[in-house]
């Protein structure tokens, strides 16, 4: 891949990932490459050397990955996920260098930042893997209120106060199920390792084509995890709602939802995404590390 061009994602009032940030910037200036910033970050750029603050450039968050080649983000998986969703009209690599707990998408250990950054430039070549996308539209009185990409998952969930709410779910038109429990969560092969996996359903690898649907708390010991092709759509209807209920994507946006909202779901159709994968680091190597899956 030709990269010249180098965007920086950095989590916010995170000390470590501003520092880490701008020695990678003064590296990749050095070298010759264009590095931009997102606006959110721009005070990070009084640590750049004074010869490199000049070419730096600072762009809007969600104009960024139509200007760059390659996206690196130092924080957790939720910085991360802020970095893919900005990948509705071009799907660029994103390279994630963790800097929080987990780090379940963010695969590269800080420490091993350098090698890996060295590696790209000077090989031009990064193993890629292409995840599936989900495209969420909220209906309400006839007319879409909300439609966004989601990389881990869309969840329905209900308020603080501890009342059941009643979910209908219809896959291509026919009736598949109704759930009542606190809520249900709609999740890609990638988010399988996130909140459906705390709610008790399946790890699937991530190349799978294919979407889950997982009650949360339900009521009812039959309701278990539906695994769907990803080429279906689901239909999403409120049928019991006693109080607040809300739509969070990726948890990072939100909407309040009313009696007669449908909830549409379907693959997204015009890429995936790109994940850069951590060399010498196989899937199932990162769930022994990240979950200690198979561990004693």
């Amino acid at each position: 891949m030709n990269v010249k061009k180098i965007g920086i994602i950095i989590k916010h009032h995170h000390n470590d990932a501003a520092a880490l940030s701008v020695e990678l910037a003064n590296l990749l200036l050095n070298r010759g490459y264009q590095v931009f910033f997102c606006d959110e970050s721009s005070k990070v750029l009084k640590g750049i050397t004074q010869g490199g603050a000049s070419k730096m450039k600072i762009v809007k968050k969600s104009d960024l990955a139509k200007k760059v080649d390659l996206i690196v983000v130092l924080g957790g998986d939720g910085t991360y996920l802020s970095a893919a969703r900005l990948m509705k009209d071009v799907s660029i690599p994103i390279l994630g260098i963790n800097m929080g707990t987990l780090g379940f998408l963010t695969e590269v250990r800080k420490e091993e930042m350098h090698d890996v950054i060295n590696k790209i430039l000077t090989t031009g070549k990064m193993g890629i893997s292409e995840r599936v996308m989900l495209e969420v539209s909220v209906i309400r009185k006839g007319k879409t209120i909300l439609k966004d990409l989601v990389i881990n998952d869309a969840v329905v969930s209900k308020g603080a106060i501890a009342r059941i709410i009643g979910i209908k779910i219809d896959v291509n038109g026919e009736w598949a199920n109704t759930v009542r429990a606190d809520g249900l969560i709609i999740s890609t092969p990638t988010g399988s390792t996130a909140y459906s996996l705390a709610a008790g359903g399946p790890i699937v690898m991530p190349q799978l084509g294919c979407m889950l649907l997982t009650p949360i708390c339900p009521h009812g010991l039959t309701q278990r995890t539906l695994v769907l092709p990803d080429d279906v759509k689901v239909e999403i209807t409120l049928e019991h709602m006693p109080g607040h209920v809300y739509l969070t994507l990726d948890g990072q946006d939100g909407l309040d939802l009313k009696d007669g909202d449908l909830i549409q779901v379907s693959r997204f159709k015009k890429h995936k995404l790109k994940i850069v994968k951590a060399p010498n680091r196989d899937y199932f190597s990162v769930l022994r590390e990240k979950l200690n899956f198979g561990g004693k």
